[in-house]
């Protein structure tokens, strides 16, 4: 029996995007109409938003680098004072810091980062959220204009009107799936699975399991690959991730110019701190690398043109910011040799 002749399609939830993130790029792809474009702008909106925060956060650390280059002699004066007591060292160190105010001046420079880091799951779980909507759309639709009679060639001419071209981008089939090996159409598992990469989706109400891999088996034998090697049917061929993982890199090193090359603390305190730094240079860019190429494509566009941008950013704020120290430095002498 038809389930449409006994239940009525206007019983069938639509779904809903409840994701603030997700209603603002949506919006947003209401005006543009391509999804490609639409995360690109939305990346530069994001950008734009947080330039106060990395400014403050830039003039903040340059703030402590003139600091601790200033207190430089006295902190040598106190390590060879107090070279065989590291506690009064250490308490020592924390006076001069608060006379300087070189504590304050290093939580300025840390707390932007934290915001940060918060802004980032928050973008993820909203590109999260997107996806698993999109995808629950394409469903909703496929299902609610499936009709038992149609044949193969139908449901694969249905769903090319419902995804059609907006889900394309440049080499990518489906932005909504990864840049790598993935299906271009998400199998039943990827659809309500909810480990990493997968969608996490809901069937309709009324709809099983079985109605999901039926509708969908033209679409999903047309577009997807046979097997790992059928390279010419895989989503992408992770040039995002290779860019994400790259700028990455290239964001942190032009950052770390700006960083204080004396940091505040005992001298174990001090390694201690650059560990942390080099250990963050190799822990952010496998934290992309992964986020790139187990989750959407849209995702991997936002972390790319995000990276992209901050790298552009820390090139010209290094720049400006040697040619200043050039200019006070010279005025320095000046004012010496007077």
């Amino acid at each position: 029996m038809n389930i449409f002749n006994t239940i009525l399609l206007s019983e069938i939830a639509t779904p809903e995007m409840t994701n603030i993130i997700g209603k603002f790029i949506k919006l947003l792809f209401d005006a543009i109409g391509n999804y490609g474009v639409t995360v690109i702008v939305f990346t530069i909106i994001i950008k734009l938003i947080l330039s106060p925060l990395d400014i403050w956060q830039k003039v903040a650390t340059r703030k402590q680098t003139k600091s601790m280059a200033r207190l430089q002699p006295q902190m040598e004066k106190l390590q060879r004072q107090y070279a065989n007591n590291p506690q009064m060292l250490q308490l020592k160190q924390a006076e001069l810091y608060r006379k300087e105010k070189v504590t304050s001046s290093m939580l300025a420079s840390f707390l932007p980062m934290i915001v940060i880091m918060v802004v980032f799951f928050v973008i993820f779980g909203g590109f999260n959220a997107m996806v698993r909507y999109q995808n629950e759309m394409i469903v909703y639709q496929m299902y609610t204009q499936y009709d038992p009679s149609m044949t193969n060639d139908e449901l694969l001419a249905l769903y090319n009107s419902i995804a059609g071209d907006q889900y394309k981008f440049l080499w990518i089939d489906n932005i909504f799936m990864a840049d790598s090996w993935a299906n271009v159409v998400p199998t039943l598992e990827q659809y309500v699975g909810t480990g990493m990469g997968q969608i996490g989706g809901k069937l309709p109400s009324i709809m099983n399991a079985d109605d999901y891999v039926h509708i969908f088996a033209p679409a999903i034998e047309a577009y997807n690959k046979a097997n790992f090697w059928n390279i010419s049917k895989w989503n992408g061929y992770m040039v995002l991730p290779i860019l994400s993982i790259v700028t990455s890199l290239l964001s942190a090193k032009f950052m770390q110019y700006s960083m204080p090359q004396q940091q505040a603390g005992t001298p174990q305190q001090q390694q201690k701190a650059k560990s942390s730094q080099k250990v963050m240079m190799i822990v952010m860019p496998i934290m992309i690398g992964i986020f790139s190429l187990f989750y959407s494509s849209a995702f991997s566009l936002y972390l790319f043109i995000s990276n992209l941008i901050s790298t552009l950013f820390n090139v010209i704020y290094n720049a400006v910011a040697k040619k200043k120290d050039l200019a006070e430095e010279n005025k320095k002498l000046e004012t010496t040799y007077i």
